[in-house]
């Protein structure tokens, strides 16, 4: 992958994270990388290529670091997870499915595709942990794992969103409550 197309990337999905999919255009990425728009046409010749790649992207490195995770316990999994939001809070960003699933209806088909695939991906992944912190004896709730899998990402996605309207850690109670409540 060549730098420039990294560089794209990088600033579309910063853009995302921040302003939302559908309130940047190709402009705001050539400008401030000093390039033409056909520089960002030629590497995502559609917005939402460059949308579907950033997903992708954001999809293999969430791979990679449950893969990284495989050997830890369930309980330091979880802690894991999320401190993915805490660096997202440190940088001032949302998360990827916080920034496009707000408008979600809006998105091309490609796009709605690959976000639905990559939440499913993750929403699997936790159950999968929360199972077998159950199993483990690790974790005690009351819920089924599928419920408090959807309590536990809803909480850390919604809290990325209010810290910024709020301008108060959410994250910090939100992670305090989730840990108390396994």
């Amino acid at each position: 992958m060549s730098d420039k197309r990294i560089e794209i990337m990088d600033l579309a999905e910063k853009l995302i994270r921040t302003k939302g999919y559908n309130a940047f255009s190709y402009k705001d990425i050539s400008v401030p990388l000093q390039i033409k728009n056909a520089a960002v046409h030629y590497h995502f010749p559609k917005k939402s290529d460059l949308g579907e790649e950033i997903i992708l992207k954001t999809r293999n490195a969430f791979k990679k670091k449950y893969i990284e995770w495989e050997q830890c316990l369930p309980k330091e999994k979880l802690k894991n997870f999320i401190a993915l939001y805490e660096k997202n809070q440190s940088l001032n960003l949302v998360c990827l499915v916080g920034a496009l699933g707000s408008s979600y209806e809006s998105l091309p088909d490609n796009m709605q595709t690959s976000l639905t695939k990559m939440s499913e991906e993750i929403r699997g992944w936790m159950q999968d942990v929360l199972k077998e912190g159950l199993k483990k004896k690790e974790f005690n709730f009351t819920e089924t794992a599928d419920e408090k899998t959807d309590v536990v990402i809803a909480a850390l996605l919604s809290s990325l969103i209010l810290d910024k309207v709020i301008q108060k850690n959410i994250l910090k109670s939100v992670k305090a409550s989730i840990l108390k409540s396994i």
